[in-house]
């Protein structure tokens, strides 16, 4: 493994590895190589629960072909605790394209099972993006709320809404930065409890120009 490592470094590549907090020795051996923390990530889970009462004034429903502009625009603008934006060796710019490619892969049909749009006026007001596995677990990939209609109870009834109308799940998963402590006090506060907890290191071979 160490060999694999120091050959990728050899070459321009961005590595990522994360680990989860009990993992001294591994964290050691990553730390060796010149990996740095810049992330403590948690994983908040609970059962799916059809009790909730929708309380934004928005429009929610499974996303179309004709809402990808937005969704993508809404995901370049929105994200400020992602590891790709805690970490100050990523441009804002190539942070920000990131997580709206990251949005534009449900369009594409690359790997996400779901999306749940929020529209407030026929205008996108937040998005969910949402994976399924065979378990029965479906796991929120990505979920951002424009921050001209924060604080409405968006957030809640589009997960809200995946749990209604999502097909054979069970339990609902997110991950979530520690330093995103307004997401952590929404997740909580929707029945949601933190079970795992990682360090996530990056590691360069190169420097943005």
């Amino acid at each position: 493994g160490q060999e694999i490592i120091k050959d990728l470094q050899s070459k321009k590549v961005f590595l990522y590895s994360k680990v989860p907090v009990e993992s001294i020795s591994l964290i050691e051996f990553l730390e060796k190589l010149k990996f740095y923390l810049i992330d403590t990530n948690l994983i908040l889970r609970k059962p799916v629960s059809l009790r909730h009462e929708f309380r934004a004034n928005a429009l929610v429903r499974f996303a179309c072909l004709d809402d990808e502009n937005q969704v993508v625009e809404l995901a370049r603008r929105s994200f400020t605790f992602s590891r790709f934006h805690l970490d100050k060796s990523f441009p804002l710019d190539v942070a920000n394209n990131i997580r709206a490619e990251w949005a534009r892969s449900y369009f594409t049909g690359e790997r996400v099972k779901y999306m749940v749009v929020a529209l407030v006026d026929k205008i996108v007001a937040g998005f969910l993006q949402l994976l399924q596995n065979d378990s029965g677990i479906l796991t929120i990939d990505l979920i951002a709320v424009d921050k001209m209609y924060r604080k409405r109870g968006i957030a809640s009834d589009m997960i809200a809404y995946a749990e209604k109308n999502c097909k054979e799940i069970n339990q609902i998963k997110i991950g979530t930065q520690l330093a995103n402590a307004p997401s952590i006090k929404l997740y909580e506060s929707l029945g949601f409890r933190v079970t795992q907890a990682y360090y996530v290191f990056h590691h360069f071979s190169f420097q943005f120009a």
